[in-house]
């Protein structure tokens, strides 16, 4: 079958490989659509630390074309499908705490030479069962690309202990930024978004937040106080923005308010914190990474009940054949994800 591979930063093949051999308790999949997450740009551009080869490709959509024997519950042939391509182990200290997105075994060098990563960048993928997330047939299976970074986001909200009524800051509007949005509001929340970009905030709005402000022109803190009642958020959601939006999020925090760091910051560096604003004011400031089982069953629920949708998004289809472009494409900040598929 063909594959993309990373060989270095910058360097990608397009390359044969062996079919994967289906185990008896696996699931074989025809991959019918790729994300090209910002993930999977840093690692070619060599920001992101990872191990070479690579083999990317983690938001995946598919459709079953086989079953192992001993498959359980069965899944049917023809399933439209998305791949929680993460390795779940059940077994070491951190699944059994329920920290499955941490689990040792992930991290795992494959067995016979593979290279390292999900793999999600080819014709055909084997996984274990519990890897394989059925969507309700009357959806397209190309929806499934974005049930990976929905349960990302439905597990960093769930970490937010976020109630109906609550006020919710967003900082970003990029794709994870609006999929914070629509969560957040399925769980009843009002929602302030953080943007500089015009366009971006009015995708924004349009997606369901109740008001959306530049940062630049307007100071966060304030704003959010002044459509709290002078209280401030019960949550906020980091999803791009460098350290000044941190501080700035932990300062629009209510009292036991809770702010959420979703995605990482390049290139790392310290920053620094009153500790005395976690006594008095009893805020928590935590992190998210990844998804975990539970979040991914009920991101794939969302998508079949069609809570969330594909043409929610600006998403650009392009052949895996015209990798480099497509991630050059991506850089567009207009557009919400790249798709990428295999031509007939």
């Amino acid at each position: 079958m063909k594959a993309i591979i990373f060989d270095a930063p910058g360097k990608l093949a397009l390359r044969k490989v062996p079919e994967p051999e289906m185990a008896a308790d696996e699931v074989l999949i025809k991959i019918d659509a790729c994300g090209l997450c910002t993930w999977e740009q840093t690692i070619f551009a060599g920001v992101e630390p990872a191990k070479f080869p690579f083999w990317g490709g983690h938001e995946i959509a598919g459709t079953v074309i086989a079953v192992g024997p001993e498959v359980s519950p069965p899944v049917e042939i023809g399933q439209p499908v998305a791949v929680a391509s993460l390795t779940r182990c059940g077994d070491c200290y951190y699944c059994r705490r329920g920290l499955d997105n941490h689990c040792l075994k992930a991290a795992e060098k494959p067995a016979g030479g593979r290279p390292w990563g999900p793999a999600g960048f080819a014709e055909y993928i084997a996984v274990p069962r519990y890897m394989v997330h059925p969507l309700a047939n009357t959806q397209n299976s190309q929806a499934g690309i974005l049930a990976e970074p929905l349960a990302c986001v439905v597990r960093a909200v769930k970490r937010a202990n976020l109630r109906n009524g609550d006020t919710a800051v967003v900082i970003g509007a990029g794709l994870m930024g609006l999929l914070f949005i629509l969560v957040a509001r399925y769980y009843g929340a009002q929602v302030i978004v953080s943007q500089p970009s015009a366009l971006r905030r009015q995708k924004a709005v349009a997606l369901g937040a109740d008001y959306a402000l530049d940062p630049r022109q307007e100071k966060l803190v304030d704003f959010v106080r002044r459509h709290t009642e002078g209280y401030g958020a019960n949550a906020v959601f980091y999803t791009a923005g460098g350290q000044q939006a941190i501080a700035d999020g932990l300062q629009a925090l209510a009292k036991d308010g809770r702010l959420v760091v979703y995605a990482p910051i390049h290139p790392d560096s310290a920053m620094t914190l009153n500790i005395n604003d976690f006594h008095y004011r009893e805020i928590t400031l935590t992190g998210s990474l990844m998804h975990d089982h539970q979040s991914f069953v009920t991101a794939a629920e969302l998508i079949s009940k069609g809570v969330i949708e594909l043409s929610l998004f600006n998403v650009l289809p392009m052949p895996f054949t015209q990798m480099e472009a497509a991630i050059e494409k991506a850089k567009d900040r207009s557009i919400h994800r790249v798709m990428l598929y295999w031509p007939d």
